[in-house]
């Protein structure tokens, strides 16, 4: 690997709205592991949506579908901002492995229910790193990204409550009751 290619996530151009240089590499930093989460929970809820089935199947099948086309709609986002900031967003599948703190599911066919509680815990993560990041941007004056994380962060905690009531639902339990 070269320097170069060691750094791409770090190096920083002269960005078009005037933050400071090593305010706006850490900034990239952080929405560069917002980015790479996003993508892999965007892909997480991509398999459960090919993959849901039944009782509720299309109920499921189109709300996963909403979650993931929010979700890339976001990510787009974000990753104009980290462009906007004179950073490189994160794109291979090393680099999002790398720098997500949202780990890839265990590969294999799930319930439905266990592929629902995975989505909730990575919705729950994102949260819980968009808060932060938000803090983050503001205290740098970048008051730009830290709307903008606002935005993703109450879209992505209402996509956590939606699952959550999905969960609570004894249609998804694994047995009928008596």
């Amino acid at each position: 690997m070269t320097d170069q290619a060691q750094n791409v996530n770090t190096m920083i151009r002269k960005n078009p709205i005037g933050l400071p240089e090593a305010d706006a590499q850490q900034i990239v930093q952080f929405l560069n592991t917002d980015l790479a989460s996003m993508q892999v929970l965007y892909n997480q809820y991509h398999k459960h949506h090919w993959i849901a089935e039944g009782a509720e199947f299309f109920e499921i099948h189109l709300l996963l579908e909403e979650h993931y086309t929010q979700l890339h709609d976001q990510y787009d986002l974000v990753a104009e901002r980290i462009v906007t900031l004179g950073g490189l967003p994160v794109s291979s599948p090393t680099d999002l492995q790398k720098h997500a703190y949202i780990q890839h599911e265990e590969q294999g066919l799930h319930d439905l229910r266990e592929m629902i509680g995975h989505d909730l815990q990575a919705e729950r993560q994102l949260s819980e790193h968009m808060r932060k990041h938000v803090g983050q941007a503001e205290q740098l004056g970048d008051y730009g990204t830290e709307t903008l994380l606002k935005g993703v962060l109450e879209a992505t905690e209402k996509r956590a409550a939606f699952l959550e009531k999905h969960l609570m639902r004894e249609s998804l339990s694994r047995t009928i009751p008596a």
